[in-house]
């Protein structure tokens, strides 16, 4: 059976007096009764003059007629229903580009569809026009499979609407996914409250059902306190919507107590948006049944991946496996992607759309490669269950930086106060593109926009914080009941930001913001700073804050957590946090980037001891063991690397006195903790993780020879060279001279500290840290090992010269070129993934 008509038949012989369709004060429509009717109703159309290549739009309510309508339409002809809600100039638009036919409508239905059809010249037929045709054995020449059955516009919130043709196997396909992977059967009952002009509303509530020959109520919209009426009045065992209709019927759950108490429901689906962990948890507690998260889209009518029905594992914040069409994550360049690795989804299947209507050129973009391409970023694990992070047309580019909204969702989400959150791109004139969010609250909560910050600031790296927080009364929901992040911002109000319009000029006025200011002066060529300009507005860059953070602590003595700089990015901010920490009181040289259970994940920095990418790293770590960083800054110079790990082994005793332990280091971290490794291994401690990231082995130059360094050294000048030029390629014209500024003052700081280290000219700040690196020679680890390196960073040698130290299994993996560091960019990101894969943390 691969078309409508053939469902409904066989449902109709297996069960003819079971009913299909139940709606709010109307008698159940029987199986036989609804297959008389769509029969019925086809041979009206033919008698009308409609063909199988013909296009019929429907407007009409949500409710039994209009489901009915639909499939009498769609078992004969191409079905498209419009929102009844359009105005006037919307019907006309729709009408032409669909090439209707014809218009179906209800009695009494709205005037704008009517007039539009009136000024396109299309015939109006109305539903009481198909109730009473006479069946002629001439007139029913069905549709096959190939012939489309459905056709639905894309949003078109950027550009014009595509407009997506759904066969007859299309849509049986992913009616049959969808009965399968929910376990349907006759004896369920769906409610619907998904509207029935959406793909989710037809072919999750609808169809499947049918398809199943289960029992849907078609209920007459989406209201929560309906919602509970209906509950009650019909007992389904399931219903699906997308998340925010999910939020509102949880926020009448407790006014309805009784109701859900009775209720009992099989299961809850939800699909078109993200659904949120938490509300996830909140709907499985309130309904006692599984919420099944499920991905799907028009052009795949409906379902691509679902999470599955119990014993098996529901992964909240994931959207499940493939549950009907293949699915891949594939690159820019058309190669599939392995578990863990990100990219483009991509699926192909028997329930994919054969191609966008008169539209070749989005046709060759979307079936490139052989597959058809959703548009959605996101990665597959081991399991096989797709995460999503986000749509590709909604990343916000922040100055280079690819940030996924769906991640600060989910940070302002956790907020108690916060109902609903949605992240959205905020024009920029020097970066592009900043990260804006639209704060909905519950009812009563209060919370203001710098505590939503502060907030952030706890959860998301720096250069994911949101610039823009706006609390808002409703967020705004498109047609479907979906939130839409593309022109939010318009939406709101939020005009461009200009960091270089600067306001009043506030000069410091107390002795902090003066030596902060001071400090600015030295790495800014702004000639005026002010307490409350930006950073990045007066030319700072990445590589500059991270100088001046770990300049304000070991020439100022202040500590500023990293994140209070991004957000706010100015002296007043910089004084204020640094004051508050100093009142907080900050002496452990080991500190806390984040919390957890288990054995710490300890962390120690590069030679200048900055911890901005370690936080990053921490921040991108799955949920786990703590993770704590040394603060070199806080620490007394040592003799030697084993002085420092001696030293280091003796706070981290203090903290944690038994093991296993967990030991990262960066660059120069990474020989101390080799050392540490060695340390507590000798005094019978166990030692079950050790990574080197971004290590070279100082003793490989003088084990190698000159002739195989200089090789190597020629070989990494000249990645260097291409990761430069090709970093420049990516940036616009104005971000292009702070880049290469930046890169000019990395490249004098790093030649005066080995210069100082080498031959002990000048005073460089650092430069002992690197004299400890040159002069060490590790000692053999007997363990296993992983080593990071990163290409074009360090010399060209294949382990980083560790293979001939190491005992157990060494694994090295490579990371992209990072100018600004090793835990740069998304290498941070890259580096959490691997430890976490690599020694199976969390």
């Amino acid at each position: 059976m691969s078309t409508l008509i053939e469902i409904l038949a066989a449902a109709a012989r297996q069960q003819p007096g079971a009913p299909a369709i139940l709606a709010p004060h109307r008698s159940p429509l029987p199986y036989a009764e609804l297959h008389r009717s769509v029969r019925t109703g086809a041979v009206a159309l033919r008698q009308a003059g409609i063909g199988p290549e013909d296009r019929v739009a429907i407007v009409l309510p949500n409710g039994p007629a209009m489901a009915l309508a639909f499939l009498q339409v769609a078992s004969c002809a191409g079905a498209a229903p419009l929102n009844p809600s359009y105005t006037q100039a919307d019907f006309a638009f729709y009408l032409k580009d669909l090439e209707a036919k014809a218009l179906l409508v209800g009695e009494g239905s709205p005037s704008a569809a009517r007039l539009a059809a009136a000024e396109l010249g299309i015939p109006v037929i109305e539903m009481r026009d198909l109730e009473n045709a006479v069946e002629s054995n001439s007139l029913l020449d069905w549709p096959t499979p190939d012939h489309t059955a459905l056709l639905l516009h894309t949003s078109g919130t950027t550009s014009r609407p595509k407009l997506v043709p759904l066969t007859q196997q299309n849509l049986v396909a992913s009616a049959r996914n969808i009965a399968h992977t929910l376990a349907l059967s006759p004896m369920d009952r769906c409610l619907n409250i998904m509207p029935l002009f959406h793909i989710h509303g037809l072919a999750a509530a609808l169809l499947a059902s049918l398809c199943a020959g289960a029992s849907v109520v078609c209920s007459d919209g989406v209201y929560a306190k309906g919602f509970f009426a209906w509950l009650d009045a019909f007992q389904p065992t399931w219903y699906t919507a997308v998340p925010t209709m999910h939020q509102g019927i949880l926020g009448q759950a407790a006014a309805h107590a009784e109701v859900v108490a009775r209720a009992k429901l099989r299961l809850v689906r939800s699909s078109s948006a993200a659904l949120p962990p938490a509300v996830m948890a909140e709907l499985e507690k309130t309904f006692r049944a599984p919420a099944l998260e499920a991905y799907g889209m028009t052009e795949a009518a409906h379902q691509m991946a679902s999470n599955p029905l119990p014993p098996l594992v529901r992964k909240p914040g994931s959207v499940g496996r493939a549950a009907g069409p293949e699915i891949g994550i594939m690159d820019e360049q058309g190669a599939l992607r392995m578990a863990g690795e990100i990219g483009e989804v991509v699926i192909r299947g028997e329930n994919v759309t054969p191609g966008y209507v008169a539209n070749d050129a989005a046709n060759e973009t979307a079936f490139a490669h052989g597959w058809f391409h959703t548009g959605d970023q996101g990665w597959l694990d081991e399991d096989g269950y797709l995460h999503l992070t986000g749509r590709l047309k909604e990343l916000i580019n922040r100055g280079g930086e690819k940030i996924a909204p769906r991640e600060v969702d989910e940070a302002i989400l956790a907020h108690p106060a916060v109902r609903q959150a949605l992240a959205f791109a905020v024009p920029h004139q020097q970066l592009g593109e900043d990260i804006g969010v639209a704060v909905e609250l519950h009812t009563g909560a209060k919370v203001d926009e710098a505590e939503l910050r502060d907030w952030a600031a706890a959860k998301l790296p720096g250069f994911k914080l949101p610039r823009v927080i706006r609390v808002v009364e409703k967020i705004p929901l498109g047609p479907t009941g979906k939130l839409q992040r593309i022109g939010l911002a318009a939406k709101l109000g939020v005009s461009l930001i200009d960091d270089q319009q600067r306001g009043e000029f506030l000069a410091p006025r107390n002795e902090t913001e003066r030596q902060i200011a001071a400090l600015w002066q030295t790495l800014l060529p702004s000639a005026r700073i002010g307490v409350r300009d930006r950073f990045e507005a007066l030319g700072g860059d990445s590589l500059l804050a991270v100088r001046m953070l770990a300049a304000l602590e070991t020439d100022l003595g202040l500590t500023v957590p990293w994140q209070h700089f991004v957000v706010e990015g100015t002296i007043e901010c910089l004084a204020g946090s640094a004051r508050a920490a100093t009142a907080a009181g900050h002496s452990s040289t080991l500190l806390e980037l984040r919390g957890g259970e288990g054995p710490a994940l300890v962390c120690l920095p590069g030679h200048d001891g900055t911890l901005l990418g370690l936080a990053r790293m921490a921040e991108a770590m799955p949920a786990g063991p703590p993770i704590w960083a040394y603060d070199f800054q806080k620490m007394a110079r040592a003799e030697s690397v084993e002085s420092l790990a001696a030293a280091c082994i003796e706070e981290l005793r203090q903290r944690q006195p038994t093991g296993p332990y967990r030991l990262v280091g960066v660059c120069f971290g990474g020989c101390v903790a080799l050392a540490m490794a060695n340390g507590l291994r000798a005094a019978g401690a166990e030692v079950e993780l050790l990574a080197l990231v971004d290590t070279l082995n100082p003793a490989w130059r003088r084990r190698a020879g000159l002739a195989s360094w200089g090789a190597a050294r020629a070989k990494q000048v000249g990645l260097k060279i291409a990761a430069h030029g090709e970093a420049l390629r990516q940036r616009r014209l104005g971000q292009r001279l702070g880049y290469l500024r930046g890169r000019v003052g990395d490249f004098v700081k790093n030649y005066r500290e080995l210069s100082a280290a080498r031959y002990g000219v000048g005073n460089v700040e650092n430069a002992s840290y690197r004299r400890l690196m040159l002069e060490h020679t590790p000692q053999p680890w007997p363990g296993d090992a992983l080593v990071l390196r990163v290409r074009g960073r360090r010399l060209e040698v294949p382990d980083l010269g560790w293979r001939d130290w190491m005992g157990g299994k060494l694994e090295v993996q490579d990371l992209p070129f990072a100018a600004e560091g090793a835990l740069a960019g998304d290498n941070a990101r890259r580096v959490a993934k691997m430890l976490a894969e690599f020694f199976r943390l969390g």
